[in-house]
């Protein structure tokens, strides 16, 4: 694949967002409508909150594993491929299960190979930023237009054919990324080389940069867990509270569309510290459940507090490692979102018992500390090391 005009390579773009595209079809049926076919298969509100629990705990574990086997192996194309053929074969085993039990064991494997893909393709799509041969961030927004469709054509689909479907139009959604993946060129083994950041200094901003991102992420665990109740309490109908995500996904895919320029403009940090600013004022505004058309509003902010902290992190982990690092990079700092977003959504639920919308005040909180770290990391780390486009 070689640049056309000094441009990506089309041909490529088309595959990168296609891949993409793929990988969040089944992701986009997932999260919203996985807890149905659990029901479906009479699991009771606990079995269904551990069930829920265990890929998380899953991907701690294989998600930096994975990320130092795809730079050991030198091959991300191919190991990209794998993990999403062990992925559609996890989803087989799991539509075929009943037992709680046996339910857990095929989740727990199924994630192993699942939830690393994302952040394995991140550094695969970097890379080929960092070569002029792809915009990540056009590329990232082709993930949010499908997981949005997903959420939509799945929800009409579920309607029709029972919550029992839920696993299999995953597996239809998972088939799509292995024929994704395996349209991918692979990239060639890169040279082992210094890496761009060094010093005790700069390496703590580099680190300092990532936790900041990821806070900024964790302010939204309230949102995610508890926005359409408080919604639906407001006295908002179902489809106003789809509207009100929509918006907020359309605001996220435009971002990623321009947001490349954004970040090499302005770097990294300064993206995060806006994220988490605007976090601020977003969840302090939702604390005070306003009307409809200021939460409109405020879903379009998601743009910022979402998909610039998120697009920051990818380029400043581009930015401060090397190419053949690269997937252990991207996985370490997703792992350490992780964990913070994990923290953050266990701690949502005895937030929201005891406060309700005022809980969104500590998101607030949440998402200052971000902005503050990434003020720190810019100070740790002042000068660019160049951009990974």
């Amino acid at each position: 694949m070689r640049e056309v005009d000094g441009r990506p390579a089309p041909a490529l773009k088309l595959r990168l967002g296609g891949a993409y595209a793929a990988f969040f079809l089944a992701m986009g049926i997932q999260l919203p409508y996985l807890p149905l076919w659990f029901q479906h298969r009479e699991l009771g509100p606990e079995a269904i909150g551990v069930a829920l629990a265990v890929p998380m705990l899953a991907r701690l574990v294989s998600m930096p594993l994975l990320g130092l086997l795809s730079d050991r192996l030198g091959r991300p194309k191919a190991l990209l491929v794998a993990l999403a053929v062990a992925t559609a074969c996890g989803m087989v085993l799991l539509a075929l299960s009943a037992d709680f039990l046996v339910i857990l064991v095929v989740l727990a494997f199924t994630a192993l190979a699942w939830m690393p893909s994302l952040s394995l393709l991140d550094s695969y799509a970097s890379r080929q930023a960092r070569a002029g041969q792809a915009d990540y961030g056009k590329a990232r927004q082709w993930g949010s237009a499908s997981f949005l469709v997903a959420n939509l054509v799945g929800g009409a689909l579920v309607g029709m054919l029972g919550a029992g479907s839920v696993v299999l139009m995953m597996l239809a959604g998972q088939l799509a990324y292995v024929l994704a993946t395996l349209a991918l060129p692979e990239l060639p083994r890169p040279e082992p080389r210094p890496a761009p950041v060094s010093g005790r200094r700069a390496r703590l901003g580099v680190l300092a940069g990532i936790v900041a991102a990821a806070l900024v992420q964790a302010s939204h665990a309230t949102l995610y867990a508890f926005a359409s109740v408080s919604w639906k309490a407001q006295g908002y109908s179902f489809t106003a509270i789809g509207v009100l995500w929509a918006v907020g996904v359309a605001a996220e895919m435009a971002l990623f569309r321009f947001g490349t320029r954004l970040v090499v403009r302005f770097g990294p940090h300064a993206l995060i510290a806006v994220g988490g600013i605007t976090a601020v004022v977003r969840f302090a505004v939702m604390a005070s459940e306003p009307p409809l058309a200021v939460l409109v509003l405020l879903q379009l902010l998601h743009a910022f507090t979402f998909a610039a902290t998120f697009l920051a992190m990818v380029e400043l982990v581009s930015r401060s490692v090397s190419e053949h690092r690269s997937g252990t990079g991207q996985t370490a700092a997703a792992w350490i979102g992780s964990i913070l977003m994990s923290s953050a959504n266990v701690a949502s639920g005895p937030l929201w018992a005891a406060f309700g919308p005022l809980a969104f005040l500590v998101s607030s909180a949440i998402g200052l500390a971000g902005a503050l770290a990434a003020l720190l990391a810019a100070r740790l780390q002042p000068h660019s090391s160049g951009s990974g486009g």
